[in-house]
């Protein structure tokens, strides 16, 4: 299924609200460890956007 126009658009500003929200979560809790894993949720953010949660909290900051 291809997507056009207005729906790549779409596609691109849920993909960027996704990964300002987990950073937001992510955030009160970045030193605490994601449960039932070994590694914490600031390391949990950079596997899954891979860009460090400090990094990205860093360039939204500048960004505004």
């Amino acid at each position: 299924m291809q997507t056009y126009g207005k729906d790549l658009e779409q596609e691109a500003r849920w993909k960027d609200e996704k990964k300002y929200f987990a950073a937001r979560s992510a955030w009160r809790k970045r030193h605490r460890k994601v449960v039932g894993k070994g590694y914490t949720w600031a390391y949990w953010f950079e596997l899954r956007f891979g860009e460090k949660l400090s990094a990205y909290a860093e360039r939204m900051k500048k960004a505004k």
